[in-house]
């Protein structure tokens, strides 16, 4: 097997393939986040304990974690402690989405150039895996599971029908929704590593 293909399925090759769509993923949030205007306090990189910290000017605070597999934002809730809504619900509902439309345009951009380059060029195969890689990114992120895009969507499409949930009840239904999904990720890696299935 020579490099190029190799790097496809290698675990550098996925790691940087990793990195490259949850970063564009959450920049696709962040971008959104910007231009309706929802303040950003919060940009993390990775996952894990924090190892560098640095607050902006603009009141942004940036953070480096321990391990670089990933990008998180942070913004304040959509309504205040009173339950008032800080901005019009229709922003949440962009900045939810931002996240899988930016994957698709990746998936999109990343099979576009390898189409362009061609099967002959050596980092052809890891094009490919990537765009796929952001295409699963993207579906799974639009599951309407708490914690996820499309848990967010799904809340946001309910409270535009007059149903909410208070401001704590929904912050803790998407922080239970995650740690679920963190659990259930951590159960397949070992039932996986165990060579059960």
């Amino acid at each position: 097997m020579d490099w190029s293909a190799s790097m496809a399925v290698s675990p550098i090759g996925f790691l940087t393939a990793l990195l490259l769509v949850t970063i564009w993923h959450e920049a696709g949030h962040l971008l959104v986040a910007r231009l309706v205007g929802i303040p950003v306090k919060l940009i993390a990189l990775g996952l894990g304990p924090a190892v560098w910290k640095r607050s902006g000017d603009d009141g942004v605070n940036l953070v480096l974690r321990a391990l670089p597999t990933g990008m998180s934002i942070g913004v304040p809730g959509r309504r205040d402690a009173d339950g008032r809504l800080r901005r019009p619900i229709r922003h949440d509902i962009l900045m939810a989405a931002g996240g899988p439309v930016a994957s698709f345009l990746l998936s999109l951009g990343l099979v576009g150039l390898a189409a362009l380059i061609g099967p002959a060029a050596g980092i052809y195969p890891w094009l490919l895996a990537t765009a796929a890689l952001s295409t699963l990114m993207a579906l799974l992120n639009l599951l309407p599971l708490p914690g996820l895009d499309g848990g967010h969507l799904l809340v946001l499409g309910i409270a535009t029908l007059g149903f909410q949930l208070s401001p704590q009840r929904e912050v803790a239904l998407h922080r239970y929704g995650l740690r679920l999904l963190a659990l259930v990720v951590a159960v397949i890696a070992v039932v996986r590593m165990a060579g059960i299935f």
